[in-house]
């Protein structure tokens, strides 16, 4: 009986180190990415610059027609977005807009990363020892096919902290 009694405790204290050890080991994986060089991925890509030809072409075909108020609002899409990308870019401004169009790889890439959920490394004001965090940056970056100058820049944004949103300019000219 004695010997029963030992065993078990001896099992209960096994038990219980393995259940420990596996609690610490089991922290819920988020995969984190740097925005700001997503956004310069996007913004260097051909379908970024082809959205822009897009505009300025239908720019252009609104000046010849003399449809001024299609001018306007189509020179004040192309400032907004220039300091949309600047804030994405320079700051750690939002980039649900890019991320809206690559949408359909995002459950691919949480899954080959074991991750639940992707959010920007900026967008962490505070968690606990609970999370583990997988960088996935390079990885979303990809998916926009970067030219060697995009990895370029791409790799000098990461050596910089961003610049707070509010120190960025409204007016794209200044």
């Amino acid at each position: 009986m004695k010997r029963l009694l030992i065993n078990i405790v001896c099992m209960l204290i096994f038990v219980s180190g393995i259940v420990l050890s596996q609690q610490e080991t089991n922290k819920l994986r988020i995969g984190t990415f740097d925005s700001s060089c997503v956004a310069v991925a996007y913004g260097r890509s051909p379908e970024f610059m082809k959205e822009i030809d897009s505009m300025k072409t239908a720019q252009k075909k609104a000046k010849e027609e003399g449809n001024n108020e299609l001018v306007t609002e189509l020179e004040q899409l192309g400032s907004t977005k220039q300091v949309v990308m600047h804030q994405q870019v320079f700051s750690n401004g939002s980039i649900n807009n890019i991320l809206t169009k690559m949408k359909d790889k995002l459950p691919t890439l949480a899954k080959d990363n074991n991750v639940k959920m992707i959010l920007s490394k900026w967008e962490i004001p505070f968690a606990d020892e609970t999370f583990e965090y997988v960088d996935i940056t390079d990885q979303l970056v990809k998916i926009f096919n970067p030219d060697d100058a995009t990895k370029k820049i791409i790799d000098g944004i990461k050596a910089m902290e961003p610049i707070h949103i509010e120190k960025i300019a409204i007016n794209p000219m200044e």
